[in-house]
């Protein structure tokens, strides 16, 4: 039986490319040259409608604008990807709409006027409220510009806002990182992502470890500064629902849930990613190519693969153990697997599991070894 149930509200994805100034850090496609932007948003708007007239009008009930600096675009510039994705997609009902916001591109209008297209989710990139933490990791905001940003969101009528913090930066006490947990949950956001900084192939931050001029944080404080982040965040009246992820009862993202669910979503924009019935695509990151290929009315699509019942498994665990949960009846019902009973106990035992009718959660300390429950689950 296949794992992935067609859901009947996909999710939609929308990638702009720019920033202000690229982080270090960062391993996703964005760029700093802003020049062809016009012919950016006109060659999205096509993708849409090249999508739209080779498939039925899907109902859509999260639209998340990533990237890249979504709220570099001008408010007429949303207003017209969102036409487009009207006339693609029947989005109707409750629908949640994010658009990831830096603290030093915030202008108050342009929140206003996001509101009333529809916007209802901000999700601001502060990543620290320490200056020379932003300092170095290359962000254009300081702590203040990301406080007022906060109360600008507030001010313009966004009720649900997200808070990305970064910890486990190199020569970072655990004793700052909880302060910078104190600083945010202050402003009262509904939700909060917070990740470890991870040394990504290919980044500036790559090359500066590989030369010996930066020494990243060693496993056992990241292990210790995590625990303390989920100590902390629940008993701060978060729920953690997912690895990074925590928030308020109900305020879950319930666009990332499709993409941790296994449901389907449409990605739109130069690197996006899509999953539509068990096939994978993902379009070409690069701005020129992805420009070129539309002018030529060709979809951007770099790849794409159908997937296999034994990826589908792979995942499944995976994101299920990503949100502290294993269904074992959906598991036996879906993919015929049920994992080693001995190990499961072993688990249990060992602090990792709590059983609870039919599905085991993950402890804190499960969490923080949740990848390799994974992988031990599929030998």
């Amino acid at each position: 039986m296949e794992s992935n149930r067609v859901n009947p509200s996909l999710g939609i994805y929308v990638h702009i490319p720019f920033c202000e100034r690229k982080c270090f850090y960062c391993d996703f496609y964005s760029i700093e040259n802003h020049s062809r932007r016009d012919e950016f948003t006109a060659s999205l708007i096509k993708e849409i409608g090249l999508f739209s007239d080779r498939h039925p009008q899907f109902q859509a009930d999260t639209i998340f604008f990533g990237g890249g600096t979504p709220s570099l675009l001008k408010p007429r510039e949303v207003e017209r990807i969102l036409k487009a994705l009207h006339e693609a997609f029947d989005i109707t009902g409750q629908v949640e709409f994010t658009m990831e916001c830096n603290p030093g591109t915030v202008d108050t209008a342009y929140l206003s006027e996001y509101r009333q297209l529809g916007v209802n989710r901000i999700s601001f990139g502060v990543q620290s409220f320490f200056d020379d933490e932003l300092k170095f990791l290359q962000r254009i905001h300081t702590s203040k510009e990301a406080v007022e940003a906060f109360e600008k969101a507030r001010k313009g009528g966004f009720e649900d806002i997200n808070i990305d913090l970064m910890y486990a930066l190199p020569g970072q006490l655990a004793e700052r990182h909880i302060t910078n947990l104190g600083r945010a949950i202050l402003l009262h956001p509904t939700h909060l992502s917070v990740y470890a900084l991870i040394v990504e192939s290919g980044t500036p931050l790559f090359k500066a470890v590989e030369k010996r001029e930066i020494t990243p944080a060693d496993d056992e404080t990241e292990a210790a500064m995590y625990e303390a982040t989920m100590n902390f965040l629940v008993g701060s009246g978060y729920n953690h629902y997912e690895v990074s992820n925590y928030s308020l009862q109900g305020r879950e993202c319930r666009h990332n849930l499709k993409y941790w669910n296994s449901e389907d979503y449409i990605g739109f924009g130069p690197s996006a990613h899509s999953h539509l019935q068990n096939n994978r695509w993902w379009n070409v990151s690069s701005l020129r190519e992805y420009l070129g290929l539309l002018d030529d009315g060709t979809m951007p699509v770099a790849s794409t693969e159908a997937l296999t019942r034994e990826q589908m498994l792979d995942e499944f665990l995976f994101l299920q153990l990503r949100q502290g949960k294993l269904d074992l009846d959906r598991l036996r019902a879906e993919f015929s697997f049920d994992p080693d009973q001995e190990f499961i106990s072993h688990a249990i035992d060992s602090g990792h599991f709590e059983r609870a009718e039919g599905v085991l959660r993950l402890t804190n300390k499960g969490f923080t070894v949740c990848d390799e429950i994974a992988k031990e689950m599929l030998r």
